[in-house]
């Protein structure tokens, strides 16, 4: 059985890093728009740079566009990415670890969540609600084909 765990740091750092490309791609997009425009309206013979205007404002709007369609996307799985970070804070808490030695087996939370601990693996049982949970010690196989990402 091959089960893949994601440690503490890789669920927190998966959080944002790759939306401070975009707002950067879209930042000098602007930038770009303003500066040929400002050109344009100085020199309203050279038509080069209203073109320019034209062609990188269509670009922006793509962009923004595309980031507008991700947004709904993006939040749910910063708030799903959110709540698995609290478990595991929470599991360590229970455990009285530090929350950068837990793992997890997903990055989202489930009915199926496993947590490996350097007290062993666990399985978290929600209740109906899914606002609280006990930890139940279980054991796998010597078999089972174990993978952590991220540094532990």
């Amino acid at each position: 059985m091959h089960m893949t765990f994601y440690t503490y740091d890789y669920l927190h750092d998966s959080q944002s890093n790759w939306q401070y490309g975009r707002i950067a791609i879209i930042s000098v997009l602007a930038v770009v728009f303003i500066l040929f425009l400002i050109h344009y309206l100085r020199n309203r013979m050279d038509i080069k740079y209203k073109d320019l205007s034209i062609i990188v404002a269509t670009i922006l709007l793509l962009v923004l566009a595309v980031q507008y369609n991700d947004f709904s996307a993006i939040q749910s799985s910063s708030k799903q990415t959110g709540q698995i970070t609290q478990t595991v804070k929470q599991v360590a808490k229970r455990l009285d670890v530090r929350p950068k030695t837990i793992s997890v087996n997903s990055t989202n939370v489930n009915a199926n969540l496993m947590v490996k601990t350097p007290q062993g693996f666990f399985r978290v049982d929600y209740n109906s609600a899914g606002t609280e949970f006990v930890l139940e010690r279980v054991e796998l196989d010597e078999s089972s084909d174990i993978k952590v990402e991220g540094a532990q």
